[in-house]
């Protein structure tokens, strides 16, 4: 057990260098490029966080591990919200406008929306993946087309670009990083906890890899808003949200068919955690403590209902 928490906390580690990386990267080349601040908080950021979902799915789906492929996403879609906003809003208070995000919300529900039509079968086909996929590019122009909706008031104004080639590095540095951090996350310890311990790839998948994945949203989250970047929290929070059932499982859909078991309790109670979100969001114009305590303390309950089961 020593060996395999070692591996998840060593894994997590090089998902979150490799994520840093990448983002940065990312960002520079955006802003080289003269894409819109307004637009890199839920797309550029978000992608750059959602990328170890993307790469933990593709090696666990490879492995036949699929329960880890719907269980990461999912999971990571509530720890995003529960833990990665969260627990930074329990000592950073959080003003937003709801008005500001009603089209990232959007999106977001329409993506829970088909993914609950497409998992009735228990299984994410090729044909499903390329609707999951038109509409995230219907999502991703529309973003850059109307940046007004993804305000995040200029906040990447003042930060310093690179040369592009070494915004390129950076990309691949981050990604190589990313991949040889998932191997050991995946390989060295979600599997062997599978095994040694006899708990279900779905329960695993839901917790301990979703919250080793979750890592950069967390920290991006945190270093966002200790520098009062709102716009860029809340909307990496979001967009990775998006990305993860639009982009990750219908990126490996498209590879491999994604076998699931019964997780529509699990994808409602992460429409409900969105739900809520957008509610506190609307009632305070923002998250306080006491909002983002009902939040965390709703994650602390999903992760041990996971383990010990539910009603």
């Amino acid at each position: 057990m020593l060996s395999s928490l070692f591996f998840l906390i060593l894994g997590s580690l090089g998902l979150y260098f490799g994520s840093e990386y990448l983002i940065d990267g990312a960002k520079d080349l955006a802003k080289k490029l003269n894409v819109s601040d307004l637009v890199i908080g839920l797309t550029i950021v978000s992608i750059g966080t959602s990328f170890p979902e993307l790469v933990v799915g593709l090696i666990s789906a490879f492995q036949g591990y699929t329960e880890f492929v719907i269980g990461n996403v999912l999971g990571s879609n509530i720890a995003n919200i529960g833990l990665a906003i969260g627990l930074p809003a329990l000592f950073f208070k959080i003003d937003f406008d709801l008005k500001n995000s009603i089209a990232p919300f959007v999106y977001n529900l329409l993506a829970c929306l088909m993914l609950y039509v497409f998992i009735q079968d228990n299984v994410i086909n090729a044909k499903e993946a390329q609707g999951l996929l038109l509409v995230f590019f219907v999502y991703i122009i529309a973003s850059f087309l109307r940046p007004n909706i993804t305000s995040c008031n200029g906040e990447l104004e003042n930060e310093d670009v690179c040369p592009v080639h070494k915004s390129l590095l950076k990309i691949l540095a981050g990604s190589t990083i990313l991949y040889y951090g998932s191997v050991l996350f995946i390989d060295n310890g979600a599997i062997p906890l599978v095994e040694q311990f006899g708990f279900s790839e779905k329960a695993v998948g839901m917790t301990i890899v979703a919250i080793g994945t979750s890592l950069p949203e967390l920290f991006v989250t945190l270093m966002a808003l200790s520098k009062k970047e709102v716009g860029i929290s809340l909307g990496n929070i979001i967009g990775s949200n998006i990305f993860n059932i639009l982009f990750v499982l219908a990126t490996i859909a498209l590879v491999t068919p994604i076998q699931t078991s019964d997780v529509t309790f699990e994808l409602l109670l992460g429409v409900g955690f969105l739900l809520s979100l957008m509610f506190f969001i609307y009632l305070s114009k923002g998250l306080n403590k006491i909002t983002a305590s009902m939040l965390f303390l709703g994650y602390i309950t999903f992760l041990y209902l996971q383990f010990y089961g539910w009603v």
